[in-house]
């Protein structure tokens, strides 16, 4: 019985709690002449915030709930001034706007600005050969990497895979680039953060193909987080990056949040890949024909028994079983190559707070056997807005 009494009164006091935390308010807008419609009437908190919001229905009138007495009421509306009071403890609201008599002539003068290493710069003023891919291009496509989107889309960048191993990478070279003890790759900046090697890797031994995968260093990045490519070409890169740009640099920009109900998008996307067929070859009756043949022009003698790989002798079993099969290796080694891809993403966000959450899956073989690559990735982006001046991302 006690313990209902407690329950009803955590209740009672959770119910006033949230009475005196929020109060209703109900108003009507109008000016000299009659009421007036389609009036925001928005509610705004000491940072400037939009906490809540309403519009005034075809008799003016507007109802709304508000958070704390403490913030402010503001109303808008074209061609009138805007009105501004603290909500206070009122509830009934009589509000006439003021026509605005003079609309003074408005001059909006623009420039385009670039963003690069946490500066802006204006592009004229930019000094700096650059291209930019935006993925919207090349959507639908099936990529490992960001820099095979890139193979064949910017002048003057080489892309050169290191191996024919999945997720072995590429060596880029910007205009030629090319140095006898330094490293010639571009510098690689993902969100204004640079994008460095692994750090074991004076360690590597480059003879040894399975340590080529840690070398795609664009591997960690899923082209499907990808929002655009920026590539600044030559050594006046240096003046933004420093040193490191020297050799160009490669700006990637990925995707975030956008305010509006939540969305969850799903996508899957197959591809097949096979070799082509090479030179026609022999199979074992035909080499043996062949040998056959070689050693009888030059003699014009048809006695071969002294070679005994022509002659199938099943004693001879080091011989035979090497003579004897008509195996097609380059048919045995090679198949047909399959790549899944898995793709979700969340994202939304109000007015404070935008997140976006994705997660890949890639799955893919070559066309040589045993040829296989797993991937998975994963990415959370968050931009909360602490007032109009501050923002945590």
């Amino acid at each position: 019985m006690k313990k209902r009494i407690y329950i009803l009164l955590l209740m009672l006091t959770t119910s006033v709690f949230s009475m005196f935390a929020q109060q209703r308010i109900s108003g009507t807008v109008s000016d000299d002449i009659d009421v007036l419609m389609m009036v925001n009437v928005v509610e705004r908190d000491a940072n400037n915030r939009i906490v809540s919001h309403s519009q005034t229905d075809m008799n003016g009138n507007f109802s709304m709930t508000v958070k704390s007495g403490k913030n402010y009421l503001e109303v808008t509306y074209v061609g009138y001034e805007p009105y501004k009071v603290q909500i206070g403890s009122q509830t009934k609201f009589n509000i006439k706007l003021k026509e605005r008599n003079t609309i003074q002539e408005v001059v909006i003068k623009a420039k385009r600005k670039q963003e690069s290493n946490g500066m802006s710069i204006p592009v004229k003023e930019i000094s700096v050969a650059t291209q930019t891919l935006s993925m919207e291009e090349v959507e639908g496509l099936s990529f490992a990497s960001a820099d095979e989107a890139l193979q064949g889309k910017i002048a003057g960048l080489d892309i050169i895979s290191n191996s024919g191993n999945l997720g072995a990478g590429t060596s880029m070279r910007m205009r030629g680039v090319s140095t006898i003890n330094g490293s010639a790759e571009p510098l690689i900046v993902v969100d204004g953060n640079i994008f460095d090697l692994p750090d074991d890797v004076s360690n590597v031994d480059f003879e040894d193909l399975d340590n080529e995968e840690q070398f795609a260093t664009l591997l960690s990045v899923n082209p499907e987080d990808i929002k655009e490519i920026k590539v600044l070409k030559d050594a006046a890169a240096s003046a933004i990056w420093g040193a490191q740009g020297s050799n160009g640099v490669i700006e990637i920009t990925t995707k975030r949040g956008q305010a509006g109900k939540t969305k969850i998008n799903f996508s899957y996307r197959f591809t097949g890949s096979w070799a082509p067929s090479g030179l026609k070859m022999l199979d074992g009756d035909g080499y043996t024909m062949m040998l056959k043949e070689a050693y009888f022009n030059p003699q014009q003698s048809s006695a071969t028994s002294n070679i005994v790989e022509l002659n199938y002798d099943q004693s001879r079993p080091s011989y035979y079983y090497n003579f004897n099969k008509n195996t097609d290796w380059v048919k045995e080694v090679n198949q047909f190559g399959q790549t899944h891809n898995y793709y979700i993403t969340l994202s939304g966000g109000g007015e404070k707070a935008k997140f976006r959450v994705s997660g890949g899956y890639d799955h893919q073989t070559g066309t040589i056997i045993k040829q296989v690559l797993d991937r998975f990735s994963t990415r959370l982006v968050l931009d909360y807005d602490v007032s109009d001046r501050i923002r945590f991302s």
